[in-house]
C-alpha cells in the first residue's frame, strides 16, 4: 500500500515539475517575442535574462541550439539539435 501512495506522490511531483517548467518557457518565450517587437514601448526589459530562461527551460526539456560546423565558433549554420538519448520526463 505504502509503495503504491509513494510512486502516486512521485508521479505527481513530476507532473508538476513538467507544468511549471513549460509555464516558465512559454512565459519566456511570450516576453522576449515581446521585447523584439516593441509591442509595448514603454516596456524596458533585460532581453539577456529572459533568453537566459528560455534557453534553461528549453535544455530542461532536452532542446538545444547547435553550430553546425561543431567547432563552437558560432561560424556555422544553425541547427535545431533534439536528444534523443535524453531522459527526461521518462521513468
Amino acid at each position: 500500500m505504502a509503495d503504491h501512495n509513494d510512486e502516486h506522490q512521485e508521479k505527481e511531483g513530476h507532473c508538476i515539475a513538467d507544468i511549471i517548467k513549460a509555464s516558465v518557457l512559454v512565459w519566456s518565450a511570450t516576453l522576449l517575442t515581446v521585447s523584439y517587437l516593441n509591442l509595448v514601448p514603454s516596456m524596458k526589459m533585460d532581453s539577456t535574462f529572459i533568453a537566459s530562461l528560455l534557453t534553461g527551460s528549453m535544455a530542461s526539456f532536452g532542446v538545444n541550439i547547435k553550430s553546425g560546423n561543431g567547432n563552437g565558433n558560432g561560424n556555422g549554420k544553425k541547427k535545431l539539435d533534439v536528444k534523443t538519448d535524453s531522459n527526461v520526463g521518462i521513468k
